[in-house]
């Protein structure tokens, strides 16, 4: 059988000449190809290998025929609608591990270049022919502090190079137990302890709903007047608008920027093209030899597995299941991915041990693949694209969580039901759901608080003393911010003489609003989940 494969995007070569080797295989290569013609170029082909250019659109993979694998060369995959992908049953694959050791580097290069100046002291002596040594005085790395947010593959790199330079590392992470972050030399701390005493702050995170604007006005005005900030991650993690008028206004020592929240960054132009003290440069992270190799390989290689031998490797969507379990279970999978989502969103601390315990007839099936689901939803608001159903045990358990699955035998009213067991160094969570006849997902227990909650929408978790009055003075609130109240659960711990209050509400909620319910005596926190 002859399999027909459809590069596009300039892939370096030895990416398609690996292709070519295989007599099963046909290649052919293209410019990167938009809209219409896209559409109608796919039609009959088995792969398609592409970069960042070629975009991936529902309506463009809903009209291919024939087509069973997309591979990105790279690692994200927002050129590419995966959810339709995977409703048509195509394997979508990226190449995580390419650009590791190019964006490490690079982070560090412009770390160096920014605490010397050197971008600045360059341009002077070439273009404008001043031997100008007093303007550019620097500052070394030793005994400095790095404040590092997101300690993936990348983030762990510049960590171990920070340390070679001998600073001291801070890092942020919420799925990074602080076991494995010793380990590398890390102290994990809060977010505002990175932002209060780090002299420089890094960032390697995806960009996502949790992620975007995370450093913007609020947290600059928390930092140091010497600080110093690097993003090759994603544009759009720090507020564009803040940090330039920072430094316009010397509030931060400077700011080296690869990536921005719309890229090129001409039309309309970004303002830190024009601010003092600010590197910038055309999002060449993964701009190596090396690493456009490395991708192109680990593509390839990813088609050609699959195409030839049936093995999925770096998948980004749901992995082959058999169809009758994968109807056993939908409606439960669905159910778990919402509980990591709530639990993400309520726990405090870094995470530390997870355990799935399920009872019923689904025991007899899969379980890891609801691990999986759970520990999608715990990861995405964070890790964003960069963690899905394949990858999301392996990625707990390479950030030091341990990970492990229960069958037992509770006695409970429920069929089929489904909890997870969550730790952290600050606190221990149980949340456990099942699914209903009309098969309706609902989280019926969160700790030792009983109910029955839609996991849908948007939810505020009240934790509050069981004393008369608080369901009211909460109503308030919210009635004279008119925001209407959908649903309301309330339960009650006898022993603690503690409640917990969970409603599901319609339009959104203002943090004047949070601050408005957490002033009520009586209530102890207050917890927005979005799902």
């Amino acid at each position: 059988m002859k399999y027909k494969v459809l590069v596009t995007d300039k892939l370096d070569k030895e990416g398609t000449e690996l292709l070519k080797k295989y007599n099963e295989i046909e290649v052919v290569e293209k410019e990167t190809l938009k809209g219409d013609e896209l559409k109608k170029e796919l039609k009959g082909y088995d792969a398609i290998i592409v970069r960042s250019e070629t975009k991936l659109t529902r309506d463009v993979i809903m009209e291919s025929e024939g087509l069973k694998i997309i591979a990105r060369a790279g690692v994200g995959v927002d050129n590419i609608d995966v959810q339709a992908a995977t409703e048509k049953g195509i394997v979508v694959i990226n190449a995580p591990a390419g650009n590791t050791m190019s964006t490490a580097e690079y982070t560090f290069a412009m770390l160096l270049a920014l605490a010397r100046k050197i971008p600045f002291a360059y341009y002077t002596t070439k273009y404008e022919n001043k031997w100008d040594r007093k303007s550019f005085k620097g500052v070394e790395l030793l005994g400095k502090k790095i404040g590092i947010i997101g300690l993936g593959r990348i983030g762990t790199e510049v960590a171990k190079r920070s340390k070679a330079f001998g600073m001291e590392v801070l890092g942020y992470d919420p799925f990074v137990s602080e076991e494995l972050a010793k380990q590398i030399g890390i102290n994990i701390v809060p977010l505002e302890v990175i932002f209060k005493e780090s002299d420089f702050i890094t960032v390697h995170t995806p960009l996502t709903e949790k992620t975007k604007g995370m450093i913007g006005k609020e947290q600059i005005n928390m930092m140091k007047k010497s600080v110093r900030i690097i993003n090759c991650a994603r544009g759009g993690v720090i507020d564009e608008y803040a940090l330039a008028e920072a430094l316009k206004e010397g509030r931060i020592a400077g700011a080296a920027l690869d990536v921005y929240s719309k890229e090129p960054p001409f039309e309309p132009r970004n303002p830190l093209l024009d601010a003092p003290n600010c590197i910038v440069c055309p999002h060449l992270g993964a701009s190596t030899s090396e690493a456009q190799f490395n991708v192109a390989i680990e593509a390839s290689e990813g088609v050609i597995n699959y195409l030839l031998h049936n093995i999925i490797s770096n998948s980004v969507n749901m992995p082959s299941i058999d169809k009758e379990v994968y109807d056993k279970l939908k409606e439960y999978i669905v159910l778990s991915e919402k509980i990591g989502i709530i639990i993400s969103q309520i726990i405090d601390g870094q995470i530390e041990e997870f355990n799935l315990v399920c009872k019923g007839d689904i025991t007899t099936k899969d379980l890891s693949l609801l691990s999986r689901a759970v520990l999608k939803g715990l990861f995405q608001s964070f890790l964003g694209d960069t963690v899905n159903y394949v990858n999301s045990i392996s990625t707990a358990k390479s950030r030091g969580i341990k990970v492990s699955e229960t069958k037992e035998d509770i006695n409970t009213e429920f069929t089929n039901i489904v909890g997870v067991k969550i730790k952290s160094n600050l606190e221990e969570i149980e949340m456990w759901g099942s699914v209903f006849g009309n098969n309706k997902g609902r989280i019926v227990k969160y700790n030792n608080y009983y109910f029955e909650v839609d996991p849908n929408g948007i939810l505020i978790f009240i934790n509050n003393e069981d004393v008369p009055g608080i369901v009211g003075k909460v109503g308030t609130i919210l009635g004279n911010y008119k925001i209407n109240i959908a649903n309301m659960n309330v339960s009650r711990d006898l022993k603690t003489k503690k409640a917990l209050i969970i409603i599901n509400i319609d339009g959104n909620i203002t943090d004047e609003v949070v601050y408005k319910l957490q002033e009520v005596e009586g209530i102890l926190k207050v917890k927005i989940v979005k799902l």
